[in-house]
């Protein structure tokens, strides 16, 4: 009796270290097969209640589906705005060169840029990941190679995440609030800073004039409406800007965790060495070091920096939001950072409905064709 009863952990113990030790390619099917039938009943392909008529189930059904395109719709004329303050921005001809570069890069990616909805997200992974419906058939169809591991993912001019499995008719996008993301990022002052208040009045105000059902009179919405417009038409547009403080944005959601937590970390801040941007600064003070033109000093890091991609982690190009900084900590005796804390700047990602997939950094159309011939 014993025997049999120590050989039935035995299977057990078996069987489990065979379920970690499975390949990760089969362990991937699993869970797109998985994710695939989730995504299925929430649909409402599979109907569990038969409390409703069939009329009523299919008019829910088209209700459900109508209310998707809106929100795909209005995404994508948001994003078609957002381009169009990119090329604004381009015209300006106080513009540094590189950061014309830049501005004309992400022009060139929103060009390919492939919009997708999102079709899935596991309650127990809500800040880590969520799923698209696009993947390698999206490819064949458009005859590039848009959706790919590590394609970055946008909506408007920020970051959402990036891609980190691509299967036949969905993906899965790992987002900036996951611990294992961790995006290269500078402090910016001034001007962009500028740019995406605008950015975020232009869309309050495209929201009162189009919505009728707000709590306010209409002295009230008018008078909003007014201080708005003086708001952007006061907020400086001159193209000085400073890019400060370099360093590395962690999100604090870990995979398995059951919470939903958006806030970033950052860790390293500092700007000990010259580059490109300007020369380098004391952490505490923002002096220059070792001027001797006596120039005054600019704190490295404020609160409300905006703090954008710099392109070195080879994952995200240069010149996305990522977030703006909400808490600086106090420095340790002896270090020669900053530790931060941010929040992102797409906004609510609870929400997300429909997000653009760009190609990855590196890509090439032109190679892509040739390989496909």
């Amino acid at each position: 009796m014993k025997r049999q009863r120590y050989q039935r952990y035995i299977i057990l113990c078996a069987v489990l270290f065979a379920l970690v030790s499975l390949p990760s390619f089969f362990v991937e099917s699993i869970r797109t097969n998985a994710m695939g039938f989730c995504a299925w009943i929430s649909r409402g392909s599979i109907k569990f209640s038969k409390s409703k008529s069939p009329e009523i189930e299919r008019l829910e059904g088209e209700n459900h589906l109508l209310r998707m395109e809106i929100g795909k719709l209005r995404s994508l004329l948001e994003q078609r705005e957002k381009v169009a303050h990119l090329t604004q921005e381009l015209k300006m001809p106080e513009l540094a060169p590189r950061r014309c570069d830049e501005i004309r890069y992400l022009l060139g990616v929103n060009s390919q840029s492939v919009p997708a909805s999102v079709i899935y997200r596991d309650p127990g992974n809500w800040s880590s990941t969520l799923w698209v419906n696009v993947g390698t058939e999206t490819n064949r169809q458009l005859k590039k190679e848009v959706i790919q591991k590590n394609s970055p993912v946008i909506l408007g001019r920020s970051a959402v995440g990036a891609i980190d499995y691509v299967g036949k008719n969905q993906s899965r996008i790992r987002l900036i609030t996951d611990f294992a993301l961790t995006p290269s990022v500078r402090a910016v002052r001034g001007f962009q800073q500028n740019m995406h208040l605008i950015e975020n009045v232009d869309a309050i105000l495209r929201q009162l004039t189009a919505r009728t059902d707000l709590p306010l009179t209409t002295v009230e919405k008018n008078t909003f409406k007014t201080l708005l417009e003086s708001l952007k038409e006061n907020v400086s547009t001159d193209a000085v800007s400073w890019h400060l403080a370099k360093g590395v944005l962690q999100g604090t959601s870990t995979p398995l965790a059951r919470s939903v937590n958006h806030t970033l970390r950052g860790i390293g801040f500092n700007y000990d060495f010259p580059d490109e941007e300007g020369p380098a600064r004391e952490l505490l003070t923002g002096k220059v070091v070792n001027d001797t033109s006596n120039s005054p000093p600019i704190p490295i890091l404020r609160v409300g920096d905006l703090l954008v991609t710099t392109g070195m982690d080879g994952l995200f190009p240069p010149g996305l939001r990522i977030a703006e900084v909400t808490r600086i900590f106090p420095t340790r005796e002896g270090a020669y950072t900053y530790d931060i804390e941010a929040a992102p700047t797409v906004g609510n990602l609870d929400t997300l409905q429909t997000v653009f997939i760009i190609p990855p950094v590196g890509y090439s159309q032109e190679e892509s064709m040739e390989s496909e011939l």
